[in-house]
């Protein structure tokens, strides 16, 4: 007859549990528990309900008695294995992984039915409190008869005797803790928060407070995406002046956490859709497919979504031996007139990429972006909450309107963008967070529209430092052209009339993410050497326009890693190991059709500085010349400068007088010159 004690029924499981393949397990794992020191033996939901359903009932129904039954089993198991290493270890836990379906909730449908429940929830760890000591069994000492009393504590607060123990005192005090001779437990508080693909649409993200403690403590930090199983807890909530409130606030404490690493095993490929994502790989139009499937709707753009669809699948990040970190994630800028569809471009692929992220410039701060340190307002304690491009790691995380964050928040992006970290030195708490996220902004020009008559610099308020990060830079300019006109407008109106797209994707959404989850899970593409001599080629090539004294830097090795990385990207379209030539010639067009837009200078000359410094070599030989006249003059009168006289000098050396009021106050504005009073400049 089996028992109907659920620790008997527990050790009959451990003892006598047979994997499919025919091992004992657990009693396997329970030996090298003993081996390793552990105090925690993890049991998957599913092997306990196939061996003894009526077990799993009861853990389910009664979760707080029967984990404490099944606490106590294990260390009679660990007892008679090792009775030495049990008697080292003061806890030991049962810890349960992978609940049935019914009993995995979503953050947004915890309800007071839960309470007291076992429970299963997933999302994205936001916050984390340093590790405590938690009080379990406090030792107190009678101040007036040296009665020594040990109580337990299961309360918030410390629970004092209510009176002395002995019965020839029985005072109520004073009694005074003993620190020493009292147990404690590692304990953190943590805060999970709905993960972004899942939030419904215009709602705020919903999180759940919970508690970890002994050796589950500071195994996951902010960012990591994590499932909790545990019991869900209710405590009342309190007003400023420490009244109780009829409502209550929940938390969960926890039984066991799972750190998802990847952000992929979440979402589920079937045999099946595995099948047709091996046969789209073998499309010799794969590419087009797939670029043709990235927002349908959004008429042409053909260059920006082939560039979109590299960067969703992203190139491999290489950690050399010397700890050197070159990033895999590409980065892509869109600067564009009004109404060129960007925001919609940047939504969509939020929505289909793996950990995809929207956020707008205006409404964005750099802790909102990178991570923040507040205070717990339970334990006064600085803790550390993640922000986007952390939540974003291993995604894509989308920032519409850069050009109207502040300077301030804007910077702290920097580190993110190329060393895939981010770094926090606040309040005392020092700590570098993963953030290996692929950013695609979009900007409009500073003055509303593209003007082709200004440089990069000019038509774009964005500093060098961030411009020089992103891997492809794109100009959207709205231009009256009959013929395009025509194929545009007649996709809106049918747009609006049908309110769906002409043609259907040739790859489903919910598809092409998998697709993309896919390559990015399985394949790890290796440079060729064929590939590897077209990058060499074109870079040398380019290299070698600049070798002229008077000539200007067209491409640095900048360029060369987003070529590599970008040659990768497009292999691992195809679901292939290797980079072919093909891959490189296409990533060569890429890029050259991106230096053509912002990396020339006025004479058509491709000029990496308009990128990397924000004027073009023609622009600072002219500026040299502006300073040699004003130096000149400023010796030949001892005096200031006339600006008109500069404009005349200038005139001669075929600069016209727009660029000299431009170079002035650009030099001005630099510290070079100075204006001692109007009309006139002086060298600072």
């Amino acid at each position: 007859m089996i028992s109907a004690d659920p620790a008997e029924r527990f050790e009959n499981f451990v003892k006598n549990y047979r994997s499919e393949s025919g091992l004992m397990e657990y009693r396997d794992r329970i030996q090298k528990m003993t081996i390793t020191g552990e105090r925690s033996l993890v049991i998957n939901f599913d092997d306990l309900i196939r061996f003894d359903p009526e077990l799993a009932k009861t853990l389910l129904e009664k979760p707080e008695k029967t984990l404490k039954d099944l606490d106590q089993a294990l260390r009679r198991i660990i007892e008679t294995e090792d009775p030495e290493y049990a008697e080292t270890v003061e806890n030991f836990h049962v810890r349960f992984a992978n609940l049935p379906e019914e009993h995995h909730i979503n953050l947004r449908k915890i309800r007071s039915e839960h309470i007291n429940q076992l429970i299963m929830v997933s999302g994205i760890l936001t916050r984390a409190s340093e590790v405590k000591p938690e009080l379990i069994e406090a030792v107190f000492v009678c101040q007036r008869c040296g009665e020594v009393m040990i109580l337990k504590q299961t309360e918030t607060k410390i629970n004092q005797p209510a009176e002395c123990f002995n019965p020839s005192c029985r005072r109520k005090g004073p009694f005074k803790l003993i620190v020493e001779e009292s147990k404690f437990i590692d304990w953190q508080k943590i805060r999970i928060q709905e993960k972004p693909e899942e939030l419904p649409p215009g709602q705020l993200p919903r999180s759940l407070d919970s508690i970890l403690v002994d050796d589950i403590v500071d195994i996951a930090r902010p960012g990591d995406r994590i499932t909790l199983t545990g019991i869900l807890r209710s405590t009342p909530e309190t007003t400023a002046r420490g009244g109780k409130l009829v409502t209550f606030r929940s938390f969960l404490e926890i039984n066991h956490v799972d750190v998802s690493e990847i952000e992929l095993e979440t979402v589920e490929i079937t045999e099946e859709e595995e099948k047709k994502i091996k046969e789209l790989s073998e499309d010799p139009f794969i590419y087009q497919k797939i670029i043709r499937s990235i927002a349908p709707s959004i008429y042409g753009m053909e260059n920006i979504k082939e560039a979109v669809a590299l960067q969703l699948f992203g190139g491999q990040t290489k950690i050399m031996e010397d700890g050197v970190t070159i990033r895999g994630e590409a980065n892509i800028l869109m600067v564009g007139d009004p109404g060129t569809a960007k925001s919609q471009l940047l939504q969509y692929v939020a929505r289909i990429a793996p950990r995809g992220l929207y956020t707008s410039g205006k409404g964005t701060t750099a802790a909102g972006l990178t991570a923040a340190v507040l205070r717990d307002p339970d334990t006064g304690t600085m803790i550390l909450e993640a922000g986007a491009l952390v939540i974003a790691d291993r995604g894509v995380a989308c920032v519409d309107e850069m050009d109207k964050m502040r300077e301030q928040d804007r910077v702290a992006i920097h580190e993110a963008m190329e060393q895939g970290t981010i770094s926090i030195a606040k309040a005392g708490i020092v700590a570098t967070l993963n953030a290996r996220t692929a950013i695609l902004a979009a900007a409009n020009p500073a003055l509303g529209r593209w003007s082709p008559f200004r440089g990069v610099s000019e038509n774009l308020k964005l500093p060098v430092t961030i411009l020089s990060r992103f891997d492809l830079i794109f100009v959207i300019v709205d231009r009256p052209m009959e013929e395009q006109d025509k194929l545009m407008t007649d996709h809106i109106l049918a747009l609006h009339r049908s309110q769906s797209i002409e043609k259907t994707p040739p790859i489903p959404p919910d598809l092409l993410r998998k697709y993309v989850i896919y390559a990015k899970k399985n394949v790890n593409p290796k440079l060729t050497r064929e590939a590897a001599d077209k990058l060499r080629e074109f870079y040398l090539e380019m290299r070698k326009i600049g070798e002229q004294p008077d000539s200007p830097v067209p491409i640095t090795a900048r360029q060369l890693e987003a070529l590599v990385r970008l040659s990768e990207a497009r292999a691992r379209m195809a679901l292939r190991e290797n980079v072919l030539a093909e891959d490189a010639e296409a990533v060569i067009r890429l890029m050259r059709y991106s230096l053509r837009q912002v990396g020339r200078d006025e004479q058509g000359l491709f000029d990496i500085d308009a990128i990397y410094v924000g004027t073009t070599k023609s622009q600072r030989d002219k500026m040299e010349i502006i300073l040699d006249i004003v130096r000149t003059l400023e010796e030949q009168t001892d005096a200031p400068v006339p600006v008109e006289v500069i404009r005349e000098k200038a005139h001669l050396e075929n600069i016209d007088a727009t660029f000299v009021n431009r170079a002035l106050t650009q030099l001005k504005n630099d510290g070079l010159l100075f204006e001692p009073k109007p009309g006139f400049v002086k060298r600072a």
